[in-house]
């Protein structure tokens, strides 16, 4: 069963929209629906003071059952998806922070541009972006330990992605089709990142476990990093290079044994410095 939600009104301040999820809509007549509480700007409205809605009278028993779509979405709507355990969102449009934030299963796939925190802390599911992403996705919090982060499932950005992606994660896995900024997977557990573009300096700060895998330029890496082998080309979670890659290991500053793979062709200003080895092996 599918429900449209057609933005009436675009807000001009943030807006928690944490309701709008299949676990909220599930079993619900369509006016009780309607009358679900979104936090504009810090002031209570109902869901339909912002949205058109139309569906079917009485929502599904079960939530794989749902797919909600929203159409002309905006950047100020935030927490689309919290706690979803399955179904399917999709969203048409930019979209704002916290998107996907402690997501347990289902799918959401967004056409537009995204902001802070996509799926961070997220357990499991499927998020796909057909845009950019900001800062930090996939990560945990300010103040909370490494390992707090996304646990489980994949985050797919077809664009490109801010700084920090991956922060504090301790499983699943992030695609970064383009490039990314700064830090990408700082304070790392476990799981894996992915950025098949560039990336800005110092990925896998404070590592300890998990897999980075760089496949254009970087600036400069961690002197706590230490060369580990070189190979032809690489695989990782069905993303396929076709070229050689170096691969380091560190953090060895907090005792980390985190992977860490750069292309040896986009990087010969870093890997130079192991010449002999590369000579060896390739």
């Amino acid at each position: 069963m599918s429900y449209i939600l057609k933005l009436r009104s675009k807000p001009n301040v943030l807006t928690d929209a944490r309701n709008i999820s299949p676990d909220k809509f599930v079993n619900k007549k369509l006016d009780e629906i309607r009358n679900l509480k979104i936090i504009e700007g810090g002031l209570p409205i109902t869901l339909d003071t912002l949205f058109d809605i139309d569906g079917p009278s009485v929502a599904p028993q079960e939530t794989k059952n749902m797919e909600i779509t929203i159409n002309n979405s905006n950047d100020k709507l935030c927490f689309i998806g919290y706690k979803m355990s399955n179904g399917r969102i999709i969203i048409r449009g930019d979209v704002g922070h916290f998107i996907g934030y402690k997501m347990k299963g289902g799918n959401i796939t967004i056409y537009g541009n995204v902001r802070n925190y996509l799926g961070a802390k997220m357990v499991n599911g499927n998020i796909e972006v057909y845009g950019n992403v900001m800062h930090r996705v996939g990560s945990k919090l300010h103040g909370e330990r490494p390992g707090k982060g996304m646990k489980g499932g994949t985050i797919h950005i077809h664009g490109n992605a801010g700084a920090e992606i991956g922060w504090g994660m301790k499983g699943g896995t992030i695609v970064v089709d383009g490039s990314s900024g700064n830090l990408v997977g700082t304070d790392m557990l476990g799981g894996t990142v992915i950025i098949k573009g560039s990336s800005g300096v110092y990925p896998g700060l404070r590592m300890i476990g998990g897999r980075i895998v760089i496949g254009g330029h970087i600036p400069s890496i961690l002197p706590s990093f230490y060369i580990d082998s070189l190979v032809s080309s690489l695989k990782v979670k069905g993303v396929v290079f076709f070229k050689p890659f170096a691969t380091f290991i560190g953090d060895v500053l907090v005792g980390g044994r985190g992977f860490l793979q750069i292309s040896y062709e986009d990087n010969k200003h870093i890997v130079d410095t192991y010449k002999q080895l590369v000579e060896e092996t390739i």
